[in-house]
């Protein structure tokens, strides 16, 4: 009822020229909005996950942003700018997280197209690993097989799931990572154990692997991508950020030598992986030389935001077209919203 009232609102302060009106002042001017994004579906995974956009909502997304003249700048640009007090009007940045196959497939061509520049938070193990990520691919395999039971004892786990039921498919995947954690499964057995449930339950995994669905870009893939302009940044090696200093660290130099070696650039920027946040990893950050870190906090950043925890607006299927324009103004920063 409230996200319905809500956009409501939203479509009449649209029609009336509020947004225009607040984008174009000077308050606004003062803010920038780092837009989120996580995955552009290749087949149906904005039904299974809603922090997945399909390829014409996303265009729909870049129309919006060509269409109501909204300064898009590359990260580095708008950080600084922010911290100079000196952004251009309706400014804006675009990050994708991860970096995904779905971004090198639809993302970086539709970028191109509209000539708008982006960061790729881009996490880099699986890079090396022509595989889907293993927890994901697992979560995908049993929203297919919904309506079906899983025999845990089939792969060495107690218990039998209904895979009906969101916290018993949960529960499934849990039990399977903390077998293949146990075992020391490498990603190759790992991915052979997610070949064999996706065969028990009927699911097409070959498919899966043909399109890439989940699967990481390659080494070459963010080379090219590197070179045609996009911004790849830190987003660690292993996708974790663990809470003692010494493996933080190993994983933002795993990450930045990595990254180093296949654009030719060393990144300085870093976004929190799942968004997960401590404030003992500020000054580890700091003396790793990272200039800027985002979070999945919904909200604009201001001068006055701490560099190393600037909040973003992570966009997804739940985003109505009038909210998102709504964030771009200015005005749904106004209303409340949630945290991320």
């Amino acid at each position: 009822m409230l996200k319905l009232a809500k956009n409501t609102a939203l479509q009449a302060a649209r029609a009336l020229g509020v947004f225009g009106m607040i984008a174009d002042s000077r308050w606004r001017r003062r803010r920038l909005l780092i837009l989120c994004y996580h995955g552009l579906s290749l087949k149906d995974e904005h039904e299974w996950n809603r922090l997945y956009l399909t390829p014409a909502s996303f265009r729909q997304r870049l129309q919006i942003l060509a269409r109501g003249r909204y300064q898009v700048l590359p990260l580095n640009d708008a950080v600084g700018m922010l911290r100079e007090g000196s952004l251009p009007p309706r400014s804006v940045v675009i990050t994708f997280d991860d970096g995904f196959h779905d971004f090198y497939q639809v993302g970086f061509p539709m970028l191109r197209e509209f000539g708008f520049p982006a960061t790729v938070y881009q996490t880099t193990y699986y890079s090396d690993h022509p595989f889907p990520i293993f927890n994901l691919v697992l979560s995908y395999l049993f929203w297919r097989g919904a309506g079906r039971r899983l025999d845990g004892g089939a792969w060495a786990v107690r218990g039998v799931f209904d895979l009906s039921r969101v916290e018993e498919r949960d529960r499934a995947v849990n039990a399977l990572r903390e077998l293949a954690r146990h075992e020391r499964y490498s990603a190759a057995q790992k991915n052979e154990l997610a070949a064999g449930i996706g065969g028990e339950l009927g699911v097409d995994y070959a498919e899966i692997l043909r399109l890439r669905m989940l699967q990481l870009m390659t080494p070459a893939q963010v080379t090219e991508i590197a070179a045609a302009g996009v911004d790849v940044q830190l987003h660690t090696h292993r996708h974790r950020t663990p809470q003692e200093e010494s493996l933080f660290v190993r994983e933002i130099r795993d990450n930045r030598n990595w990254l180093a070696a296949r654009t030719g650039k060393v990144p300085n920027h870093f976004c929190y992986p799942s968004g997960q946040y401590r404030d003992e990893f500020l000054p580890w950050l700091r003396a790793e030389q990272v200039v800027s870190a985002t979070t999945c906090d919904n909200g604009m950043a201001t001068r006055t935001c701490e560099p190393l925890l600037l909040p973003r607006l992570v966009d997804s299927a739940n985003v109505t077209e009038a909210d998102f324009e709504g964030w771009l103004a200015g005005v749904s920063a106004l209303l409340p919203h949630r945290r991320g």
